[in-house]
């Protein structure tokens, strides 16, 4: 029990001490990770371990290659081609970004390799317009983890598998049904009070037609980005190594400024992500989010149990994969738990379970919060103090996301499927 809660209060007091000192709270937390890590009786090799190769190598590579399009104007001109679509209505443009995620993710690639793509257009969308990064992101991310829950996506599958093996089946269908409510509901609320219906376009439409032709390198550019949709929306690559291939093809045709496209990568955003994953997979090893979420499960009745295991999975999630560590866990639990608290909803819990934990993918330190600030940073060349800001911000709303949940789940909504 002590150092459970040593290590909780390490992983507070990291980020504490990151916004009250004005430092980089990655920095801080790697400064921190050998302490704890001794503390826990971690060698070298254990603390190394929560480092998040795969995010970062993620979002190395889509940071790179959209570094290079931006470069050479390729992005700048797409954005206002897409801003044009929609004319005066401006106000739709958050909205379109949405359902196309929602769309792409629920047809199978699901949450993870659509959002890669839509944050980032989604964000530079927001630059050329000049609203705010945070709601054109946020929809994108809440779009591609509300298909997710598909049954044919991602998330959808593996709960099916979950539920089969503990021999329950026929779920899917209605556990998308309840994600998806659940989900739409949240992007409303972030659309009204993130003033998405205030847009108004600032980009001005050229009428010399000759300025928005792509040229050589920016067609190049193009098909690079097709390619790159196409494997892994449509064939599932990883992203990261398939924008690090791509980004390596532009610059040998010379479509795109290497030396230039390294400075716009926002280093410091990595550093963040990366050692605040180190510290928070320390904590998880010595238990601190265990007994957090203990501590909470032991407060369910028949009518809280939903709520408070979708807040559990939403808590999870902030530090932990939803597929692979949240799922796998808290579902296995909840035929139990129905057993123990009379009249609680297998399919109820399993829903908030599903929607909380990806909801809380807003975190900037889940993939798709944090490729928000790595876009924006990127887009901007913003410094840390407003990085730090985006930070908190993206944290307190994927906090918000959660609540939501909790609400609906106490009030019944996802009852109206189970």
């Amino acid at each position: 029990m002590g150092l459970q809660v040593v290590a909780l209060l390490f992983l507070v007091g990291a980020i504490v001490l990151g916004f009250t000192k004005k430092m980089n709270v990655g920095v801080v937390c790697f400064g921190l990770a050998l302490i704890l890590g001794k503390l826990g009786g971690l060698g070298a090799g254990d603390i190394y371990k929560g480092f998040p190769y795969k995010l970062f190598a993620t979002l190395l590579g889509t940071m790179l290659f959209f570094s290079l399009l931006q470069q050479n104007g390729t992005l700048e001109k797409i954005s206002k081609r897409l801003i044009g679509i929609c004319g005066k209505n401006t106000f739709l443009v958050p909205i379109i970004v949405y359902v196309v995620s929602f769309v792409l993710s629920a047809a199978g690639p699901g949450a993870i390799s659509v959002q890669s793509v839509t944050v980032i257009f989604a964000v530079s969308l927001s630059v050329q317009m000049n609203v705010s990064p945070i709601l054109m992101g946020v929809m994108a991310i809440l779009g591609a983890v509300g298909g997710t829950a598909s049954p044919i996506a991602l998330t959808g599958i593996i709960v099916s598998d979950l539920l089969t093996e503990m021999g329950i089946e026929g779920l899917g269908n209605q556990i998308f049904i309840g994600v998806s409510i659940s989900n739409l509901i949240c992007a409303i609320v972030v659309y009204v009070v993130l003033g998405g219906y205030k847009i108004r376009a600032t980009v001005s439409n050229t009428s010399d037609k000759t300025k928005d032709h792509f040229d050589r390198n920016q067609m190049i550019s193009l098909a690079a980005l097709l390619i790159m949709v196409v494997m892994v929306v449509g064939f599932s690559y990883d992203v990261g190594l398939i924008c690090l291939t791509l980004s390596l093809v532009l610059m040998l045709l010379g479509a795109g400024n290497e030396k230039a496209a390294l400075k716009m990568i926002p280093w410091s955003v990595l550093i963040l992500i990366a050692g605040v994953n180190v510290l928070m997979n320390i904590t998880q090893k010595m238990g601190g989010i265990d007994l957090l979420a203990s501590i909470l499960a032991s407060f369910m009745s028949s009518r809280t149990a939903a709520p408070i295991m979708g807040f559990t999975g939403g808590l999870m999630s902030w530090f932990s994969s939803a597929n692979g560590v949240v799922f796998p866990t808290l579902i296995p639990t909840v035929p139990e738990i129905a057993q123990q608290v009379g009249g609680a909803s297998i399919v109820q819990m399993v829903s908030a379970i599903v929607c909380s934990a990806t909801v809380a993918g807003i975190s900037p330190l889940s993939t798709g919060g944090s490729l928000i600030m790595a876009s924006y940073a990127q887009e901007t060349g913003c410094d840390e103090k407003e990085q730090q800001k985006m930070f908190g911000t993206l944290f307190a709303l994927s906090a918000g996301v959660v609540a939501i949940v909790f609400v609906l789940s106490l009030v019944g909504i996802l009852g109206l499927v189970g």
